[in-house]
């Protein structure tokens, strides 16, 4: 196979060694995809092959889609190009602020931009630390640090001002008074500042990103319609969506339900509250459709799987670890909780009650490991609407879920997993109080080896 003229000089360019830099750097080497879309890129333009920079091929070729795929359908790539954006100025902010190129990729169109920085620039200083006295007296007899010189030892004699001195003492007395008075509220208020959740700082780290997954309504729509549940491989592939066939239903609705990207007002109400934590982390905090969640996020990163069951074909993937399972015949609304070991009080199944005059029903929140195994996965999981409301409510109710604290974590303060099973009741679709009924507490989280 021919090699291109400037694929071959590619190695020894300044710039290409800068990509490498900045793909092995610590903030993309936690991702699988960041990298190799930086470099595919960046391999292209500086190739000369820019032409060949498209959301559809590298779709294709980074992504691993079908040649056939649509971008109109499936957004993976802008969702990454806004990751990379961030972390590409994360990096030239910080790690990377002496490099020779910074690189940028433009919004609206993924050609990366190579620019040339200041020549020499200046490299970040180390912290200062204090040096004992008897280091320096060692270091001098070790003639590692140059004596002082004589001409700034042998000064002439100085006549010292006693009331000067005596101003500047006063003068200081008085900056310190002031400074206390201004300071010491901000020092008590810092000091009263309450002590961090632990599963929200789990949850939320700077190590990994962290997505919030609101459900896919849109598929619990076309479930009903067709009474056929969808299994995770055929919502992942788009078959059900493509097979879908309802006589009588409007051929421009269903397209919406197919392409359109629809979720609950519950579940954005929820992403609203979760986002607003003081543990989060913004610039690795993303919001993700469930549609547009891939494998690799959930090896990887952090996640918080929000919806009814029906709507999130994800939790299929973490029923085996959960002693409260879900489990859905043809039809949406014969959903149920299976207790597969039912402790001394409980009931091996848990069902929604429409008839009954509160229409009692159930949640599940769950923590588990995330399917790498160096993370973890909350589930905000309900039958319903209501439940899912009802599971976020007690979740985020610092009352109910102070006495859990101490169950959540070990003596070694690490985490643990764990399951909570929630009743609750609605009225409309609107939540009622809800009440923890049963709960299973797990071991820490065993990270992967590499």
């Amino acid at each position: 196979m021919q090699v291109d003229a400037a694929e071959q000089r590619l190695p020894d360019d300044a710039r290409w060694q800068v990509a490498l830099r900045v793909a092995a750097s610590e903030l993309f080497a936690r991702s699988e995809f960041l990298p190799k879309f930086l470099l595919h890129i960046c391999e292209l333009c500086l190739a000369g092959r820019t032409e060949e920079i498209k959301e559809q091929q590298i779709g294709v070729r980074v992504f691993h889609r079908p040649p056939s795929y649509n971008p109109g359908d499936d957004n993976i790539v802008r969702n990454y190009a806004v990751q990379l954006r961030k972390r590409l100025s994360l990096y030239f902010e910080g790690e990377g602020q002496s490099e020779p190129y910074s690189i940028e990729i433009p919004r609206g169109a993924y050609v990366p931009v190579f620019r040339a920085r200041a020549a020499n620039p200046p490299a970040p200083l180390p912290p200062v630390t204090a040096i004992p006295m008897t280091a320096i007296s060692e270091d001098r007899e070790a003639g590692e640090l140059p004596a002082p010189s004589k001409q700034l030892v042998q000064g002439p004699a100085r006549t010292v001002d006693w009331r000067m001195f005596v101003a500047g003492l006063a003068a200081g007395a008085l900056v310190l008074t002031i400074a206390f008075w201004i300071w010491m509220p901000r020092l008590a208020a810092t000091a009263q500042q309450p002590v961090r959740h632990p599963l929200w700082s789990a949850i939320f780290t700077r190590d990994r990103d962290t997505f919030i997954v609101p459900a896919d309504a849109g598929l619990g729509i076309l479930q009903n319609l067709t009474e056929e549940p969808a299994s995770l491989t055929s919502y992942l592939n788009g078959e059900y969506f493509s097979s879908a066939d309802l006589k009588g239903v409007d051929q421009g609705s269903l397209n919406d339900l197919r392409t359109q990207r629809y979720t609950s007002m519950v579940d954005l109400d929820i992403t609203s509250r979760l986002s607003h934590l003081p543990e989060v982390v913004p610039d690795h905090l993303i919001v993700r459709y469930a549609r547009d969640l891939r494998m690799d996020d959930l090896k990887s990163g952090n996640a918080i799987l929000l919806g009814a069951i029906h709507t999130d074909p994800w939790v299929s993937l973490l029923q085996k670890g959960l002693n409260f399972q879900f489990d859905c015949g043809r039809r949406v609304n014969d959903c149920f909780i299976r207790n597969t070991h039912p402790a001394r009080g409980e009931v091996a199944e848990y069902r929604s009650d429409p008839n009954s005059p509160s229409h009692e029903t159930y949640a599940l929140v769950a923590l588990l490991p995330n399917l790498g195994g160096t993370g973890w996965i909350l589930l905000i999981e309900g039958l319903n609407m209501a439940g899912t409301e009802a599971g976020a409510n007690i979740l985020l109710d610092d009352a109910t879920m102070r006495p859990l604290i101490q169950k959540f974590v070990w003596k070694n303060d690490s985490l643990r997993s764990f399951e909570l099973l929630i009743k609750t009741g609605s009225l409309g679709a609107e939540a009622l109080p809800a009440q923890i009924i049963a709960s299973r507490f797990g071991g820490s989280l065993v990270k992967s080896q590499p």
